[in-house]
């Protein structure tokens, strides 16, 4: 694989960086035997590539789909998997998040420039978990405690509805072209499925966040239009004089379902 991503030009555009490391591949799949329990029954791949990862892929599950956006690489993966139980889909596989069925565990080496996006359509998904290689700075924000420096918008949105864990982290070498920064492997575990009536919280946790070292009760005020004796009845003071960043992501979910749907305007 390292002499084929040596011959091929990567696009910018799509951030394609080709793993060429045996030992990432190995961690990934023995991530996804322990969040299957053994064999996965069905995984989607994010992003195939040149195959480097669908290689170890198909041996930890019993049926593969991998989604490649990238045409020249189509007749590479089709050799390569040839005789396999591996689908090939020929398209942007960010879209095709939302039409998994309950129970498939999505696999990618996300590409940085659409991180955020996989991440939200992933939450908004029926997918059960993922295992995911991510930019290293991504992958500690999204697994950030709450009260920490890094706990912000993405932490709580992604936490709310995912058990987010951290595998290993990796250095440039183990991509071509080699990206400027470390990548972390990230295994995240369906806590909450999502419902259309949290079609707001995303919006909810931007305006909060928004100014994330203030206490929550003003921040709720002003991106719930509630009013401060409701919220002191409700809450407590006490409560009330928390930070924004300081609160845990079920906490966030319960203010949204509580106090109301519809942000203020």
């Amino acid at each position: 694989m390292r002499r084929l991503a040596m011959r091929v030009k990567a696009v910018k555009s799509l951030g394609q960086h080709f793993m060429v490391s045996c030992s990432l591949g190995e961690e990934v799949a023995n991530l996804l035997k322990e969040l299957c329990l053994g064999k996965c029954r069905s995984v989607f791949e994010l992003g195939s590539g040149l195959g480097s990862l669908t290689l170890y892929l198909q041996y930890v599950s019993e049926y593969v789909i991998a989604s490649e956006i990238d045409p020249r690489f189509l007749d590479t993966l089709r050799r390569a998997l040839q005789g396999s139980l591996v689908d090939i889909a020929a398209c942007d596989g960010v879209p095709l998040l939302g039409a998994l069925r309950e129970g498939v565990v999505v696999v990618s080496n996300t590409p940085y420039v659409i991180s955020s996006r996989v991440l939200v359509a992933l939450v908004r998904s029926k997918a059960r978990g993922a295992v995911l290689v991510l930019q290293k700075d991504v992958a500690e924000k999204i697994s950030a405690e709450p009260g920490s420096r890094n706990y912000g918008r993405i932490s709580a949105f992604v936490q709310t509805f995912m058990k987010v864990s951290l595998g290993g982290s990796y250095p440039p070498k183990v991509f071509l072209p080699r990206p400027k920064v470390w990548s972390s492997v990230v295994v995240l575990e369906r806590l909450r499925d999502w419902v259309d009536s949290y079609r707001g919280y995303e919006d909810f946790l931007r305006c909060l966040f928004n100014q994330r070292r203030r206490v929550i009760g003003k921040r709720l005020r002003e991106c719930l239009g509630v009013e401060l004796d409701t919220l002191t009845r409700e809450l407590g003071e006490e409560f009330l004089r928390r930070r924004v960043f300081e609160v845990e992501p079920r906490t966030l979910l319960e203010l949204y379902t509580k106090f109301g749907i519809t942000l203020k305007t």
